[in-house]
């Protein structure tokens, strides 16, 4: 994902799409950021997915799924990039 780190794209969701980008997170993993809150970027069970691992992770996807009426409870946010 060397090449898509630090770009900006549109974070597809059922319902909805918001502005995001790629990031590299502190420990130098591939990350995604919404809303101004940073998230790993996961790709093992979804091809593109977020996951809450702090409050304010969480904070993000309860008001992602509010938004967009989400009505799914899985663990891992998937989205698709545009």
């Amino acid at each position: 994902m060397t090449q898509e780190q630090n770009r900006d794209f549109t974070m597809v969701l059922p319902g909805g799409s918001v502005p995001a980008r790629f990031v590299t997170l502190p420990d130098g993993s591939p990350g995604v950021e919404v809303e101004g809150v940073q998230f790993p970027h996961l790709t093992d069970e979804v091809p593109h997915g977020i996951r809450a691992g702090t409050d304010e992770q969480r904070r993000v996807i309860d008001d992602l799924r509010r938004r967009f009426k989400i009505t799914s409870e899985a663990s891992v946010l998937a989205f698709d990039v545009e």
